[in-house]
């Protein structure tokens, strides 16, 4: 799982980007948004996948950033409770396939 900030400057004032929010939070499992055209998502896709998902959802004269950010790397001016969100940033509980044995008999090589 990735944590990643996503900053946007949507600049067309008769553009509904109702489609560029949905495609972002569609993709992540848990997301925060303290700080205008600026989010933080915790997702399973890299910083690569996430920005081409989203750049159907922008025109030429718009911005997007796409950044991977780690949590204990960051300081500012946050709210409390923005603070919190980041320092308490979990994988959720996620049950994963499961890996089967190899069948006796059966070679590995």
């Amino acid at each position: 799982m990735n944590l990643l900030i996503v900053t946007f400057s949507l600049r067309n004032t008769s553009r509904d980007y109702s489609s560029f929010f949905v495609a972002l939070r569609g993709n992540a499992i848990q997301w925060w948004h303290f700080i205008e055209q600026t989010c933080v998502v915790t997702t399973f896709d890299e910083v690569a996948t996430l920005a081409n998902k989203l750049r159907p959802h922008i025109e030429a004269t718009d911005s997007l950033l796409v950044a991977k950010l780690a949590p204990e790397m960051c300081d500012g001016w946050l709210p409390r409770e923005a603070w919190e969100w980041l320092n308490g940033v979990r994988p959720p509980d996620i049950d994963l396939p499961k890996v089967f044995p190899p069948l006796k008999g059966i070679s590995g090589r």
